[in-house]
């Protein structure tokens, strides 16, 4: 029975722990409200700090999410988002975690797009 437990247990642990992870839709209803931080020492990111404001089932403040604008993507993506702030459009980003710790492992902006 105690082993039973054990199992119920565990697999309670990993689901709850897989759908905290889960990956999530923010809808930014205007781009120039977006809170961001471009920083150079974390290999070129770009940080959002206040995507609760537009979901409240994601983390909000400091360094929870980023776009690496290193690479083609981000690059392609972060040219959008300016152009969406400075024209004060909507845009949806898709984060790779609704909740993650707000500066140990932050989620990514994987996605970007009006549909």
């Amino acid at each position: 029975m105690s082993k039973l437990f054990g199992y119920l247990l565990a697999s309670t642990v990993l689901f709850s722990a897989t759908v905290n992870a889960a990956g999530k839709y923010v809808h930014v209803s205007d781009m120039s409200k977006i809170k961001y931080q471009v920083v150079s020492d974390k290999g070129g990111r770009v940080f959002f700090r206040n995507l609760n404001e537009f979901n409240p089932s994601v983390t909000g403040c400091c360094y929870a999410f980023y776009l690496d604008i290193t690479t083609d993507y981000g690059k392609s993506a972060w040219s959008t988002m300016l152009m969406k702030m400075a024209s004060q459009k909507n845009l949806y980003l898709y984060v790779s975690e609704s909740n993650p710790p707000t500066s140990d492992a932050p989620a990514e902006v994987t996605h970007i797009g009006n549909w």
